[in-house]
């Protein structure tokens, strides 16, 4: 698997005020280094309110995975924020709860199948509580991409 994630696009404690601020301070990001095309924002945006990503792990934590089509990303990359405080989004399953996220992870996938593949590994890591923790806790980026490499996330 190709690396999707660098340290450029690696976020720790990001103060957000809500889903739209921490969707949009990523996706800025990603924009601003031409890893996704100038609509990418409001695609994710508009995605977000018909399929929301909040996933609960346990315990309070909690993880968002937005995403949009292909269609808008120039690269494969993978944008991480760890949160200073916890933020509601919307859960994944049931959308009508709300989800206490700490880490957003921001998928741009310029392959429509690489998304499948990195959804799964990325839901296999977040089940483990532990690993969420390791990336919560996290000093510095470094610390956060050994942890996404031992769940195969590169």
């Amino acid at each position: 698997m190709a690396v999707f994630f660098d340290e450029n696009v690696i976020e720790l404690k990001v103060k957000a005020e809500n889903n739209k601020d921490i969707i949009t301070k990523l996706a800025k990001i990603l924009t601003q280094k031409k890893i996704v095309k100038s609509n990418f924002l409001d695609h994710v945006l508009n995605r977000e309110k018909q399929f929301p990503t909040g996933l609960a792990i346990k315990d309070g934590l909690g993880i968002a995975i937005p995403h949009t089509d292909s269609a808008y990303v120039n690269k494969s990359q993978i944008a991480v924020a760890t949160l200073e405080k916890p933020i509601m989004f919307n859960d994944m399953v049931d959308s009508n709860k709300k989800v206490k996220v700490n880490v957003v992870f921001m998928i741009a996938m310029s392959q429509p199948h690489e998304q499948a593949d990195l959804l799964s590994n990325l839901i296999n890591m977040c089940q483990q509580p532990k690993a969420v923790e390791k990336l919560i806790n996290a000093n510095n980026k470094k610390a956060v991409e050994k942890t996404l490499r031992e769940y195969h996330l590169d």
